[in-house]
């Protein structure tokens, strides 16, 4: 399969603990609960934006066009309740993306965002062509590094006093390969 194959349908995976899906209009509630946290907002390079106090915007038409990107929400599998989203996008010639991640600080240190990392990275090198996995990362934000590196990211450098979203600030590039985790793919690179 390709990235074009996903162009509408996007995949559902479920890992332990959680189920990475399409959001629903049904889970703004879910959504509006945390979205708001100013917390979730510290190292993530922009304060709340017009769909993170809004959330029931996700769901307008604008935002349904078919698209290579992903994103997901994080659900619970215990309640299905959205408690994280999951990104894949920014594609580059079917071969090098960005992921980006968040939960609820509610839900955070228990390992839920490294579960659905694996997940995600599986499904990239395995079901699409990707070939590199990039993110980018605020250096004060242990916790995602500590959640990249157990993924099997490796930090690639130190951007000083750079632009990361809206926000100046030293942050992390962090990369993975497909060769790095899938060792026998390295003469298709």
């Amino acid at each position: 399969m390709s990235l074009k194959d996903y162009l509408i349908k996007k995949p559902v995976f479920e890992t332990e603990r959680l189920i990475l899906r399409e959001l629903r209009p049904e889970d703004t509630d879910d959504l509006r609960e945390w979205m708001s946290d100013p917390g979730l907002y510290l190292y993530w390079g922009k304060r709340p934006g017009r769909h993170d106090l809004n959330p029931e915007l996700l769901f307008t038409a604008a935002n349904q066009k078919p698209t290579k990107s992903f994103h997901w929400g994080t659900a619970n599998k215990k309640d299905n309740k959205v408690i994280g989203e999951f990104w894949v996008y920014l594609i580059e010639n079917d071969r090098m993306a960005k992921v980006s991640y968040r939960l609820s600080p509610a839900c955070q240190g228990n390992g839920l965002m490294t579960e659905a990392l694996k997940s995600v990275v599986d499904f990239c090198f395995t079901r699409t062509e990707l070939q590199r996995l990039w993110t980018d990362v605020d250096v004060r934000n242990t916790a995602s590094c500590k959640t990249l590196e157990k993924a099997g990211f490796t930090r690639e450098g130190c951007i000083r006093q750079g632009k990361m979203v809206s926000s100046w600030c030293d942050y992390y590039l962090y990369g993975l390969l497909k060769t790095d985790l899938l060792p026998e793919h390295a003469s298709q690179a």
